[in-house]
């Protein structure tokens, strides 16, 4: 007698579907945990006074408080601190990418004395905390008169200031390109400033784009460097601006929390545009070099 062979009760197809069922699940449980923080705070924006007296009683607002942002905004000179903080993050962006590309350009495509040790030495001022560095800086930016004024937050982005992992991420990716590109270009008589700008440019625009994203994210919530270096109250960023407005309105947690999100909203809007590149940015520096 033959044995009959037991069929199982799913086949292959089947079970990859249940496991992506339970995947997303997993994923869509995990999404609300991620988003509460922030439902926290646009629920709190929208409260009325008598609703934040009651705490979690009161989770969802029941009249909400639209108006609570418009006055949030005429609290403070939102617009000047806005355009402050705009001529900051997009000098420093331009500066950035330019230090950036060009000494990455530099470590992976042309050859030089000395090159390895050089980039291990930029790597090395990744452990340097700020902390260290802030004194001397400070004496020389008080000697060189550019206390309370934009230029200690700006000028050192175009010479590579704080660049060091974006040297690094850019680096890799252009370690990624093929070296015959360069070569043809070479013999068609090409010089290094046309290769990098009408070949290996436009070939890293994910990795430029991630640069950015990073450096935007990273001027627009810094707080460190304005307070130190911007004396004067018209050179304010919204960083600062909130926290002076911490200080006026520290009991009012909804005209607090509208404030936060209207500054936070840029970096939200920025982040879904540009996600795409951005992925594709650190996914291929991972995988290339």
């Amino acid at each position: 007698m033959t044995q009959v062979e037991k069929k199982p009760w799913l086949n292959r197809k089947q079970k990859t579907l249940i496991a992506h069922f339970f995947l997303h699940v997993v994923l869509i449980a995990l999404s609300f945990v991620f988003l509460f923080p922030f439902l926290w705070m646009l629920f709190t924006a929208l409260k009325t006074p008598q609703e934040l007296l009651q705490g979690t009683q009161a989770f969802f607002p029941t009249d909400p408080q639209w108006s609570n942002f418009i006055t949030a905004v005429q609290s403070i000179p939102f617009f000047l601190y806005l355009k402050n903080s705009l001529i900051i993050v997009v000098l420093v962006m331009i500066g950035t990418i330019f230090s950036a590309t060009t000494a990455a350009y530099a470590f992976a495509k042309l050859q030089w004395k000395g090159r390895d040790k050089w980039f291990i030495v930029m790597l090395a001022t990744l452990m340097i905390p700020i902390q260290v560095i802030l004194i001397p800086t400070y004496i020389l930016y008080a000697k060189i008169g550019w206390l309370g004024t934009r230029l200690p937050l700006i000028v050192p982005a175009f010479f590579g200031g704080g660049a060091a992992f974006y040297i690094f991420l850019l680096r890799q990716f252009f370690k990624g390109i093929p070296k015959e590109l360069s070569e043809s270009a070479i013999i068609d008589g090409a010089n290094h400033f046309q290769i990098f700008t009408k070949i290996m440019l436009p070939l890293t625009k994910p990795a430029i784009i991630t640069v950015a994203l990073f450096t935007f994210m990273a001027t627009w919530n810094d707080y460190f460097g304005p307070l130190i270096f911007l004396s004067n109250p018209e050179h304010w960023t919204l960083a600062l601006g909130l926290r002076a407005f911490q200080s006026q309105f520290g009991g009012r947690f909804d005209l607090m929390m509208a404030a936060a999100i209207l500054i936070m909203l840029p970096t939200l809007i920025i982040f879904f545009i540009a996600q795409k590149s951005f992925i594709e940015g650190i996914t291929f520096t991972g995988i290339k070099g």
